[in-house]
């Protein structure tokens, strides 16, 4: 683990702001709704697919996650947590460089080492 691959951490937390407002906007306006958390009602739960887009949900516990296909962009978060957690980030950042939206080049190091991700994921957040 070295500097570089804590900055390539920190520089894509932005990234997953950005991706929960757009997924929250997503939601509201194409169910809709009056508050991202009601595609939590009973009548939206399950795995569907968001009309006319390449975009699937999936309804969890008091989350959701919207991707492509599996593995592949999007984000998966819970409504009650604002700020990305070790597992969700690793999640997060594999999805965004196998979308191609983070280059495989910067962070090939860290995809190919699972535990390296761990680590660093984890460092990167404690200090922020």
């Amino acid at each position: 683990m070295n500097k570089s691959h804590i900055e390539l951490v920190r520089q894509a937390i932005p990234l997953w702001y950005a991706q929960m407002a757009w997924a929250k906007e997503l939601l509201v306006r194409t169910f809709n709704l009056e508050r991202a958390e009601d595609i939590l009602n009973k009548e939206n739960k399950g795995i569907r697919q968001i009309p006319a887009t390449s975009w699937f949900i999936r309804t969890h516990g008091i989350g959701v996650d919207i991707f492509k296909t599996p593995n592949v962009g999007g984000i998966n978060f819970d409504f009650d947590k604002p700020n990305p957690d070790a597992w969700r980030l690793v999640i997060f950042i594999e999805r965004q460089v196998n979308d191609g939206q983070l280059k495989y080049e910067l962070y090939r190091e860290l995809i190919d080492d699972e535990e390296l991700m761990k680590k660093v994921v984890n460092e990167a957040l404690n200090a922020a």
